[in-house]
């Protein structure tokens, strides 16, 4: 069995378009999405169109929580969130679609127990930047625990357990302008992750164009090294 896992696409079809190239190449059996499929940019419709279309199964993240109005968040970052935009715009189906993602999934695969969620069991909002914050007690009880939230990937193994991040789709934060995306082989007993060439200039202008928040096409940009 081979899976893989996206998350944090941010209504940015574009490169969930490319990476899912990607990962189709791969011949995986499933994939899964820990959370934030909408929010920030530009397609909210159409992403989660796409993942309904592909048969992906997701999570709820804190921008599907905000949307729903199940977390307050900062309405002074309107702008940059597009929350209530993407409140305005989303279809009725693909509202109710999201209205019923669960927050967390347990799930056996091939005799190994997954957990599924977007950052912590009850937190979608906190970043786990240093593992040392996740439960002992919680990650013994499963052979793999992934998240996201971050936007930057990991790959540790603490207790046994094989911890994943596997960064984001849609607005990488890691200083490599690209992409990610983690494939999960159980019969290889591999985990690996993806990183994804994409044209980030071609889809910048066009954010540009329609007159979006810098500070979302500048993280976009961000290079290694690079402060801004």
């Amino acid at each position: 069995m081979k899976i893989a896992l996206i998350s944090d696409i941010h209504s940015n079809l574009y490169y969930l378009e490319e990476v899912l190239k990607e990962i189709e190449s791969e011949q995986v059996d499933s994939i899964y999405c820990l959370g934030d499929l909408v929010g920030y940019y530009d397609k909210p419709n159409e992403v989660i169109e796409l993942m309904i279309k592909k048969n992906i199964t997701c999570v709820k993240g804190n921008h599907e929580k905000y949307l729903l109005g199940e977390l307050e968040y900062d309405k002074n970052n309107e702008d940059i969130y597009g929350i209530e935009k993407q409140r305005n715009i989303l279809t009725t189906d693909n509202y109710t679609f999201i209205n019923n993602l669960p927050d967390n999934i347990e799930i056996n695969i091939d005799s190994k127990k997954f957990y599924f969620t977007h950052s912590l069991p009850d937190d979608t909002v906190k970043y786990v930047y240093d593992l040392k914050i996740l439960d002992k007690s919680l990650l013994t009880k499963y052979d793999y625990y992934c998240f996201s939230h971050t936007h930057i990937p990991i790959i540790s193994y603490q207790y046994g357990t094989c911890i994943v991040n596997t960064g984001s789709v849609g607005q990488p934060r890691d200083y490599t302008r690209k992409p990610s995306f983690v494939i999960i082989d159980l019969e290889q007993d591999s985990v690996i992750l993806k990183k994804v060439n994409i044209d980030y200039k071609k889809y910048s202008n066009k954010l540009r164009k329609d007159k979006y928040n810098e500070s979302l096409i500048k993280i976009l940009n961000r290079g290694k090294n690079e402060k801004n």
